[in-house]
């Protein structure tokens, strides 16, 4: 029986509705587009912060380092870079619907400590049981631990729990553990297989 949901965050819990804050950024410094993208989640310092081996300023200044920016000109592209990003409402609602019923829900995300804010920031810490942010238990996703880590936090076994995620390897890490998986698509796919799973004997 299916005792807990397990959530990735970026681009299932919130999504990015228009990206013109980051291509404003790649026509000002010349770069192609997603190249902003690139350069600030796809760098070894990245790997680092989500690790928590690097402090998010540490991991900023690196990012502006390498965009050849100013301290300042750093501070508004991070707060430029996630400006677009909105809280999934219909999700939302679905998981506090998943918890009315007495099931426990839970966050397990590859970021940096920075998501602590962001989850407050959207007003999602309340929705869930458990947060695991791989920068503060010290591993990233698809590595088993990971997913260990936050079986550990809700106290129950892999088959007892499903885990949703946009990164079809995350699902696939998770189902060779032993978790039921959903590759996120868009909410209407994703909540009616939920659905059917929890429904399941």
């Amino acid at each position: 029986m299916i005792q807990a949901v397990i959530f990735d965050y970026g681009s299932v819990l919130t999504r990015t509705l228009d990206p013109q804050p980051r291509t404003a950024w790649e026509d000002q410094l010349g770069l192609e587009p997603g190249g902003l993208q690139q350069t600030v989640h796809n760098n070894t310092s990245w790997i680092e912060a989500q690790c928590g081996r690097l402090s998010v300023e540490t991991y900023w200044m690196d990012v502006g380092r390498q965009l050849g920016l100013t301290s300042q000109e750093t501070a508004r592209v991070r707060a430029d870079f996630y400006r677009s990003d909105h809280r999934n409402d219909e999700l939302v609602d679905y998981i506090d619907q998943v918890r009315t019923a007495g099931l426990q829900t839970a966050v397990l995300s590859n970021f940096s400590t920075e998501l602590r804010m962001f989850l407050k920031h959207y007003a999602l810490l309340d929705h869930f049981d458990r947060i695991a942010i791989s920068a503060e238990i010290g591993v990233m996703k698809p590595s088993t631990k990971a997913y260990q880590a936050v079986l550990a936090m809700l106290d129950l076994p892999a088959a007892a729990c499903v885990f949703v995620d946009d990164q079809p390897v995350n699902i696939d890490a998770a189902q060779a553990l032993g978790m039921h998986g959903i590759v996120f698509h868009d909410n209407l796919s994703c909540i009616a297989k939920l659905t059917r799973l929890l429904a399941a004997p």
